[in-house]
């Protein structure tokens, strides 16, 4: 498949590790793959039109994961966004779901391999989860 044909992922993540270790999960679904470590550099390659965006919500830079997300739902509304993220309390699985992520993963030991089916299941289906 050609790299314009694949689709496009975004993964918004400052922890250099954690970027390497989604690369290895994501890598088997697209070559199409751009890591970003703060939020103002995701919101300038939108154009790029990505399919889904894993987004972190502690960042680099002036912006974080939720005002990443709103810039991102202001460009595109219909774009896929996860939040995997180790943030807890305040609510914040309720927060961002109100505010347009399409799902909340916890960063565990586990979610990396939940992480790609669930990148897998948009990205196989067009740019919409798959129901049951």
């Amino acid at each position: 498949m050609e790299l314009s044909q694949q689709p496009v992922i975004f993964v918004v993540e400052d922890n250099i590790i954690y970027q390497g270790l989604i690369a290895k999960e994501l890598e088997t679904l697209s070559s199409n793959l751009h890591f970003y470590t703060n939020g103002e550099s995701c919101i300038l390659d939108l154009n790029k039109r990505p399919a889904v965006i894993v987004l972190d919500y502690n960042l680099d830079g002036k912006m974080n994961g939720l005002d990443t997300l709103q810039r991102v739902r202001d460009f595109d509304p219909n774009v896929y966004v996860i939040l995997f993220s180790s943030q807890k309390g305040l609510n914040t699985k309720e927060i961002f779901l109100q505010y347009g992520t399409f799902d909340f993963l916890e960063k565990n030991s586990l979610s990396l391999r939940t992480l790609r089916q669930m990148v897998d299941c948009v990205t196989s289906s067009g740019g919409k989860p798959i129901e049951n």
